[in-house]
């Protein structure tokens, strides 16, 4: 295994490939309880068109299948993994997001088994039409109560008005209706697919041996005897820069109205060290402009225009950018017009290095004191993997932010034109 050693912050990162295609990564915490493991395809629900193994044709599949294939490789002839992992002091789960499905557990003992446990469930795959079907309506529930939470249901009433084709703007979950077009055959294409070592991470976090790690994961995987693939061919993905609509309304059961201002950022061809540093740099922005310690903050607050539920993001992509920032409020035209105002002043021109130089060392503190959790290494690590850059890199690229960098990555970036207001109102009968 290749060793990396990062002295500033004192961790030492292990990783190699595997003859499958698979990485592996292990990331020694001596003296630490708890080991945390991650097993990841990078396939999220963006990857709705793509051409198979062997194929030169694109294939579309129906939007949420693969949240739905997180659910069905816990489900095993044999019953429920669940327990299974339990009764090995494992506490174990998964999620999807836009672009990786994750499968996840932590312990403090039986560490082999486990991994070998986590492994085989991912890699025994077991659809049959009868349990398909069944898992239809449960997840029909999971996303008509996803959609019934305001903040879920005004983010992505937000994306739709930011997207024309991009499928950022559907639920992750997908809908009620696309999910009951889900097929057997579309789920086992898609395991095919992505679930192929070679699309594949695992990270393995605690107070482990490496080179025993290694061991016991080649043992495991060159029992498969499965060969490296080439990277998988996937939808580009381009959207014009131009928005949907510029008003985004809908009435629901809520207490008080919200409001959402969403960018639709400029999409830019830049390297992966590059982007991340950019989405670190429009970050830093909003919390300069929009952060608790500004008075512009607490101006609104005591105007009464936010509540605690103000909060704002940002997002730097391959393939979309956005930024949001959003509170429950009774005088939404009022606080959009603060709102907007305040990021006009500041485009690209904060000039309060004091309090750019807190910020940056608060950044710092909070990533390095994140380090003292296994979860968050695995889970982050796994992230900017593939983002392509290392997550124990990530100080040296904060040291290349500068104030005046961050002021050039907003002018770049954002885009103060092409602006979604979605609101949520109540509704009166």
């Amino acid at each position: 295994m290749h060793k990396t050693y990062y002295k500033q912050i004192d961790e030492t990162v292990y990783q190699t490939q595997l003859d499958n295609g698979l990485s592996l990564f292990v990331i020694p915490k001596p003296g630490f309880q708890k080991t945390f493991v991650t097993y990841t395809t990078q396939f999220g629900s963006l990857d709705s068109r793509f051409k198979p193994h062997q194929s030169d044709k694109f294939v579309t599949v129906p939007d949420g299948v693969a949240h739905f294939l997180e659910h069905k490789l816990f489900e095993k002839e044999e019953g429920d993994l669940f327990t299974e992992f339990a009764e090995y002091d494992a506490q174990v789960n998964a999620f999807t997001s836009f672009d990786r499905t994750s499968y996840l557990f932590s312990a403090t003992n039986y560490i082999d088994e486990n991994i070998l446990r986590l492994l085989k469930m991912v890699e025994s795959p077991y659809f049959t039409e009868a349990s398909v079907e069944k898992e239809k309506g449960i997840i029909a529930e999971e996303i008509k109560m996803y959609q019934e939470q305001p903040g879920y249901r005004l983010m992505f009433n937000t994306l739709r008005g930011l997207y024309h084709e991009h499928p950022v703007k559907v639920d992750i979950a997908g809908s009620v209706e696309s999910i009951y077009d889900i097929t057997k055959d579309d789920l086992y294409l898609c395991y095919e697919t992505f679930y192929h070592p070679s699309n594949m991470v695992l990270f393995v976090v605690g107070d482990v041996d490496p080179q025993h790690i290694y061991e016991l994961v080649k043992t495991h995987e060159d029992a498969r005897h499965i060969a490296a693939q080439p990277d998988i061919v996937r939808d580009p993905l381009q959207e014009s820069h131009n928005i949907v609509d510029a008003d985004m309304r809908e009435a629901m059961q809520i207490q008080a109205p919200r409001l959402m201002l969403g960018f639709k950022n400029h999409q830019l061809d830049v390297s992966n060290r590059r982007r991340v540093q950019e989405d670190i740099e429009l970050s830093f922005f909003f919390e300069l402009v929009f952060g608790e310690e500004t008075e512009f903050y607490q101006a609104l607050l005591n105007d009464h225009l936010i509540d605690a539920t103000f909060s704002y993001q940002t997002v730097v992509e391959p393939t979309y950018s956005f930024s949001v920032v959003t509170s429950t409020t009774e005088q939404p035209e009022t606080l959009k017009a603060r709102l907007m105002t305040e990021l006009q002043n500041k485009f690209g021109s904060v000039d309060d290095q004091e309090a750019f130089d807190l910020l940056k060392r608060q950044f710092i503190g909070e990533y390095v004191s994140s380090l003292n959790s296994p979860e968050y290494i695995a889970n982050q690590a796994t992230k900017y993997h593939f983002d392509g850059v290392a997550l124990f890199d990530l100080l040296a690229i904060i040291d290349d932010i500068s104030l005046s960098s961050m002021n050039e990555t907003v002018r770049q970036r954002l885009d103060l034109e092409n602006v979604v207001d979605s609101r949520l109102e109540m509704k009166t009968s």
